[in-house]
């Protein structure tokens, strides 16, 4: 298993690891409405999380958000920690650009190093012609793959494009996410509003919201995620079951740094 594959799985809330049966998955219903034109995070907002394995830490990451005008980009630094750190060092750079209207991701790409492993790409899609190009750096080489639909997310987005959608009980969404070069879909349901406390934040109301892998993936995997159900919409826990047991996500620091204007 690659730890640090995993929490970018965990980090991007995509569940990919274990098995869920079909009865689990959401029932077909309306799509939740999105508003993108006002977006419940603000430019240079920084979410650090803690991914746990039962006791112990595996890794933290902090997604920073950027307004570019026309685009949102998004980037994630990942490292291990804890004990994962003593025996499967890792660190990644992340990154993706999201046109806002329509929203739809035109590009993504990582710079990982784990031991005897490097990755180095970058991936652009082409909507015109309904193709995206893998670009593999350290090997010097490029893919193209076909992309049917017309807009897309990658596994950075979509962490955004949840928080996006004014959700209620009972509001469904199918994701159409790439990573690499091919097309998983993740299905979404939001399951109830309670009141729970996790980690340093108090007793509070939440959205509960589980994600399902659907078409294009090889493995199951099942995902509870709660965020809170205000304008933020902050996701601060999540609990991801794969093949080798279970882990949890939590938001440890939330920052929502202030644009500097030039003089």
């Amino acid at each position: 298993m690659r730890l640090s594959l995993l929490a970018v799985v965990c980090l991007g809330l995509l569940p990919g690891f274990s098995s869920a049966s079909a009865e689990d998955k959401p029932d077909p219903g309306p799509p939740a409405p999105v508003n993108f034109t006002q977006v419940p995070w603000k430019d240079g907002e920084a979410l650090t999380y803690l991914i746990s394995l039962g006791m112990f830490e595996g890794a933290q990451g902090t997604f920073t958000a950027h307004d570019k005008g026309k685009q949102w980009e998004f980037d994630l630094k990942l490292a291990s920690s804890g004990l994962v750190d003593d025996f499967y060092p890792f660190t990644g750079s992340f990154w993706c650009l999201l046109t806002k209207s329509p929203w739809r991701s035109d590009e993504y790409g990582e710079f990982r190093f784990e031991p005897h492993r490097t990755i180095k790409e970058r991936t652009r899609i082409d909507y015109t012609k309904h193709c995206g190009t893998r670009e593999i750096w350290i090997e010097g080489k490029s893919k193209t793959f076909r992309v049917a639909e017309d807009s897309i997310d990658d596994v950075g987005t979509m962490l955004y494009h949840l928080r996006a959608i004014d959700w209620k009980p009972g509001d469904h969404r199918v994701f159409h996410v790439y990573e690499s070069d091919s097309e998983k879909e993740a299905l979404a349901d939001c399951q109830a509003r309670e009141s729970l406390a996790f980690g340093h934040y108090p007793k509070q109301p939440l959205l509960r919201i589980l994600v399902l892998p659907g078409k294009g993936t090889h493995h199951r995997g099942r995902l509870m995620l709660w965020m809170t159900d205000d304008a933020r919409h902050l996701p601060i826990h999540a609990d991801l079951d794969f093949r080798y047991g279970s882990c949890s996500i939590d938001l440890i620091k939330d920052a929502e740094a202030k644009p500097v204007t030039p003089p």
